[in-house]
């Protein structure tokens, strides 16, 4: 099951179509497609071509997606792959990122891509004992 290969971090795009990797990653992460759409900077349209098998991704939107396949799989490590608990935290204000959510400090860094490094990089500091 794709879920359960994503948890372990071991996902690769090509393992998979990425109609279902997509599909799932962003469920997993509790994401509309609209919100995912911000957060990786791809366009919405896409998005749903993806899902529907019409169009693949580009090497720059391969990337981004494996940058969000390694923020969920960090996030599923620190919350037992709890779905529940990785979309609250993902939508819930962080005294960490100045009261903004970790979606809205995705959205709002100069890339998308940087966004996501923040926020790996608070998780990774969480995983260490590590409080900003």
């Amino acid at each position: 099951m794709c879920h359960d290969i994503i948890v372990l971090g071991e996902f690769k795009m090509a393992s998979l179509a990425v109609s279902k990797s997509v599909k799932d990653l962003r469920s997993a992460m509790g994401c509309t497609i609209r919100i995912f759409a911000l957060i990786s900077g791809i366009s919405e349209r896409n998005l749903i071509r993806w899902e529907k098998q019409s169009v693949k991704p580009n090497s720059k939107s391969r990337k981004v997606i494996e940058k969000i396949e390694e923020l969920y799989g960090i996030l599923a490590d620190i919350f037992d792959g709890d779905q529940n608990k990785i979309s609250k935290w993902l939508n819930t204000p962080n005294k960490s990122l100045d009261g903004r959510t970790p979606f809205k400090q995705i959205i709002s860094a100069p890339t998308e891509e940087q966004g996501i490094e923040q926020i790996i990089d608070l998780l990774n500091g969480f995983k260490l004992g590590v409080v900003s």
